[in-house]
């Protein structure tokens, strides 16, 4: 869906993708450029929205695996495609919709990367508990259920993605 974006013109949308404190849930954050660091342009600043309900005002966009097909709660996403989820997405999420309007081809380049190797079974994961973050790539997590042990030449890597915006950089 957010490839979907970025081919609209909302390309200043970014991802923060990562797990969940249990290790059992893939989740991915959704929010503009501004609100990610200069020194990780893949983590997001923590936002806490007013309201979490009201998606028309809301700043960043939540999905968890734990939703399965109910994309950010929505009980009417159980049969879309990409293209479909971002006509909702754009109705929805008003706000942050305006505010990822705008070209960043670096950083729209780079996603394309990590669809690729998500389509290829390769998850990205900047935070989790289990992992210190790193700050020189974004590690990738195998998870399909055929995989077998690769030798660490033979893993796939994933550069960070460009600076973000926000004028302070992470620290772990």
């Amino acid at each position: 869906m957010v490839g979907e974006l970025h081919k609209r013109g909302y390309q200043r949308l970014r991802v923060m993708p990562y797990m969940a404190p249990s290790g059992g849930f893939w989740r991915c954050t959704i929010g503009s450029a501004d609100l990610f660091y200069r020194n990780h342009g893949s983590i997001l600043r923590e936002i806490l929205d007013p309201d979490p309900d009201d998606q028309a005002a809301a700043t960043v966009a939540r999905y968890s695996t734990a939703q399965e097909n109910h994309y950010f709660d929505w009980r009417d996403a159980e049969q879309d495609n990409a293209r479909s989820l971002a006509d909702k997405f754009v109705r929805r999420f008003q706000k942050l919709s305006e505010q990822g309007k705008g070209f960043d081809y670096s950083y729209a380049g780079w996603y394309l990367r990590l669809l690729g190797l998500a389509e290829a079974g390769w998850l990205p994961i900047v935070l989790a508990d289990y992992a210190p973050v790193v700050y020189d790539r974004i590690p990738l997590d195998d998870f399909r259920p055929e995989k077998r042990e690769l030798e660490e030449s033979e893993k796939p890597i994933l550069p960070l993605p460009p600076p973000g915006e926000l004028k302070q950089d992470y620290i772990a």
